[in-house]
């Protein structure tokens, strides 16, 4: 078979025009810089003496190089991710987690609840239905049992038997795991209407 140079040029640009140079940095990205910003700030390290530990941690990088990692005009590898936890104290997780009231990460949906992305961030739970529900099941368990510790105290104060503690500590407590029973009950008919309530 002869080819055709004349066709075989023009196939050539669009195939160029097609390559994919890499995707831009996204939401994760942010909250990563954000976080080791954070984290350093926290235990007081400068600059400097975060790119002299990354060094003896094996992972080179310049005090400008986390300067501009930190300001969102680097990127970091899964690499100087766990390096950069190592020297700041603190875990990878931590360093991907949004902030409480985010609840993006790059190639999530937005439907999730921000606790829910904290949770699988944290390796807690899987972003499906099935381990959601789980989720809620369990922390609704520990709303209800906490919630009947409190009950339980409020009924001695009641009954006269006045601890250290003043009685407002614990009605806010039962307050507090009543209304997050409430929550995990709503969040758990949402994902499963058919769901059962009792304790397994």
């Amino acid at each position: 078979m002869v080819l055709d140079e004349s066709r075989a040029g023009m196939y050539v640009p669009s195939m160029e025009t097609e390559r994919v140079r890499g995707n831009p940095a996204g939401i994760t990205h942010e909250h990563v810089a954000q976080n080791l910003r954070t984290a350093r700030q926290a235990i007081g390290m400068d600059v400097r003496t975060a790119a002299r530990l990354m060094t003896e941690a094996g992972r080179k990088l310049a005090p400008s190089g986390i300067s501009k990692i930190e300001n969102g005009d680097r990127r970091v590898d899964v690499d100087d991710l766990t390096a950069l936890a190592y020297i700041l104290r603190t875990t990878p997780a931590a360093l991907l987690t949004p902030l409480a009231e985010a609840v993006t990460l790059t190639g999530v949906p937005e439907s999730f609840l921000p606790e829910e992305i904290q949770a699988w961030v944290a390796g807690a739970v899987k972003l499906t239905t099935e381990d959601l529900v789980r989720y809620w099941k369990e922390q609704r368990f520990q709303a209800i049992n906490s919630a009947h510790w409190a009950e339980e105290i409020l009924a001695k104060y009641d009954r006269g038997q006045v601890g250290i503690t003043p009685r407002e500590v614990y009605q806010e407590r039962y307050d507090v795991q009543t209304a997050r029973e409430e929550h995990a009950t709503g969040r758990l008919l949402q994902l499963d209407p058919n769901a059962s309530l009792a304790f397994e």
